[in-house]
């Protein structure tokens, strides 16, 4: 399908490029918006047209509620690697359950360092893959999940009169719905351990240079816990453009702008390329902790858009393909 294929496409080919290469970025950071101004819509218009991330404050997210998530998820990463995997058994198709190193980038060809549980919220999606320890991680994680779906649609219904100005009034906002039989919404717990330098290995990321598939993502960070980037000009090409910071916030959540969105768009907000650097010096002893909601259409929607009208469900799991091929047996 040409939609998947020029997405994936587009990774692939930061594997020669300097976007794809270099390690530096700007010490510049992505705009912040205090979602409680009567301006904010129209910086988050500004934000999503010209670089495709920006953190929110004041967004509505309990700070307990964060707190308590990445408690859990803390203890989670703790426990034994053969207890995560028995009983969280990962399940591309359903794109839910515990991954361990196992992403491989098509901009770079190597696997992620990192491992992490991904929570579809789909009916049945979940079954036999919740944890059993800890006990809080279950209802903390639907809590979040809930929490991020209303900031998620708050966004949309932000941008979607000029993103989608041919969309019926809220058609984004119902298009996502969690725990239903076609969901697609995901919370996706990451831990990146402690990691050598990176002279050992320069092909190695923490996450190598990606674009979401959702419509909006949402990423909790914690205080410290440095090194998301994103490309500084996204209309420039790959091998063209440096790259921006994206630093946790006190009190604030990184918001990036997904392909689905920019496809339903035509291309009127922008899905900006990512990525997580691996550590230098002092970081190299300490892990990486993050929490990430994808704002995915459900299954049977239409991304209708001027080059191509595809399901949300086909367009998922063609990219799922493209980052988890050995799972899928695809060589």
């Amino acid at each position: 399908m040409a939609a998947i294929a020029a997405d994936v496409e587009l990774e692939r080919s930061l594997r020669t490029s300097a976007t794809g290469t270099t390690r530096h970025a700007s010490a510049k950071n992505v705009p912040v918006i205090d979602l409680s101004r009567p301006d904010a819509a129209e910086a988050m218009w500004a934000a999503a047209t010209s670089v495709g991330f920006f953190t929110v404050t004041n967004h509505g997210v309990p700070d307990e509620l964060i707190e308590n998530a990445f408690a859990s998820s803390k203890q989670f990463f703790a426990r034994d690697l053969d207890a995560k995997q028995r009983e969280s058994p990962f399940a591309p198709q359903l794109n839910s359950g515990f991954e361990y190193f196992s992403q491989i980038r098509p901009s770079t060809g190597t696997a992620d360092q990192k491992e992490s549980l991904q929570i579809t919220a789909r009916a049945g999606a979940m079954d036999g893959r919740w944890p059993s320890e800890p006990e809080t991680l279950q209802p903390v994680a639907r809590a979040m999940m809930e929490a991020s779906q209303r900031l998620a649609a708050r966004i949309l219904d932000m941008l979607e009169p000029r993103a989608c100005p041919n969309l019926a009034p809220g058609t984004l906002q119902r298009s996502h719905t969690l725990w239903g039989p076609g969901g697609q919404c995901t919370l996706r717990l990451l831990h990146y351990p402690p990691t050598a330098p990176p002279e050992v290995d320069s092909n190695l990321w923490r996450a190598g240079p990606h674009t979401d598939w959702c419509c909006v993502t949402l990423l909790y960070q914690l205080p410290g816990h440095e090194g998301l980037e994103c490309a500084a000009n996204p209309r420039a090409g790959a091998g063209q453009s440096g790259w921006l910071r994206v630093d946790p916030v006190a009190g604030g959540v990184a918001v990036n702008i997904g392909d689905m969105l920019s496809r339903w768009a035509d291309g009127r907000v922008l899905s900006n390329l990512h990525r997580v650097r691996m550590p230098t010096g002092p970081e190299c002893g300490r892990p990486r902790q993050s929490i990430a909601f994808f704002m995915q259409a459900d299954k049977e929607a239409l991304i209708e858009s001027s080059g191509e009208t595809i399901t949300a469900g086909d367009y998922i799991l063609g990219r799922i393909r493209s980052n988890f091929a050995a799972k899928f047996g695809d060589k």
